[in-house]
């Protein structure tokens, strides 16, 4: 019997830092790290049950997943080392700050394209495919893959007649997908930056960090940033896509990044958001 799949092609945007524990071996783009991701952004869509009962679980007893992914060419190997925090300056007189602009790693480049199949398993039922195909739209629209991911590393965007090329289409295509809750909003969409000048901006946040329900942080213990950003193209235009479990932390984190004093002004130069959910 063959299976029913469905092809989602997309390209990569941004460095992407994905792999093992060992920071020194070479970037790969893993499957098991896309699962990982179309899993969190289909428990955002439909809750813990469904995920697991669509993904799978290891919990208590047990069980299979009803979807598969298949990747077609898995664990692409990273080939250059890129900068893990592109906005620090790589001349100041600051050891700390320049020993931050001197960290790189190996990363799997941008500009690359893979193509991404989604496959029914026997017991998948007409809810759990359509809920899984859901989930892996929302993450090539919302999410990104491996270290810095947060910072717009790691940013993937989908290619296909499905894709969204305007702000007002990419409102419909979440609505239409279920995304209700999270708030979402586009970044310098008509300033003309490239996808690494998105990056730089996306990487300089608020210094030491007092704001970690805003934007997370590692001290005293790791906090994963509630508000995400990635590097998307609409069209032919790239811009930065935010995004936050709820829009009063995203308008809170854009007022918080225009009022930032710093001599770049690379928040002030993307301008204003526009906020399209909720």
């Amino acid at each position: 019997m063959k299976l029913q799949t469905v092809d989602f092609p997309f390209r990569i945007l941004t460095p992407t830092f994905c792999g093992g524990a060992d920071n020194q071996a070479p970037a790969e783009l893993r499957p098991p790290s896309i699962r990982g991701q179309v899993r969190f952004w289909h428990r955002v869509l439909f809750g813990d049950a469904s995920r697991d009962a669509v993904w799978g679980s290891s919990a208590g007893n047990g069980t299979g997943s009803k979807v598969a992914l298949v990747l077609d060419r898995p664990f692409a190997k990273g080939e250059t080392k890129e900068r893990l925090l592109p906005h620090c300056d790589a001349n100041s007189t600051d050891k700390q700050e320049k020993k931050k602009a001197e960290s790189r790693r190996s990363a799997v480049s941008a500009g690359l394209r893979f193509n991404l199949t989604l496959q029914r398993l026997v017991s998948c039922s007409n809810d759990d495919w359509e809920g899984a195909q859901k989930a892996v739209k929302l993450w090539l629209l919302l999410g990104t893959l491996g270290l810095r991911s947060t910072r717009a590393a790691g940013s993937v965007w989908p290619e296909g007649d499905w894709v969204p090329q305007t702000p007002d289409a990419l409102k419909a295509t979440l609505h239409s997908l279920g995304l209700t809750q999270w708030g979402v909003a586009l970044v310098g969409l008509s300033v003309g930056k490239g996808t690494e000048d998105l990056r730089k901006t996306a990487s300089d946040t608020i210094s030491g960090n007092p704001h970690r329900h805003i934007f997370g942080g590692i001290h005293p213990q790791r906090t994963p940033s509630p508000t995400k950003f990635k590097a998307i193209g609409l069209g032919a235009q790239f811009c930065l896509l935010a995004c936050a479990p709820s829009a009063a932390i995203l308008r809170e984190a854009e007022r918080l990044l225009l009022a930032k004093r710093e001599p770049r002004q690379r928040w002030k130069v993307l301008g204003s958001w526009r906020h399209l959910l909720p």
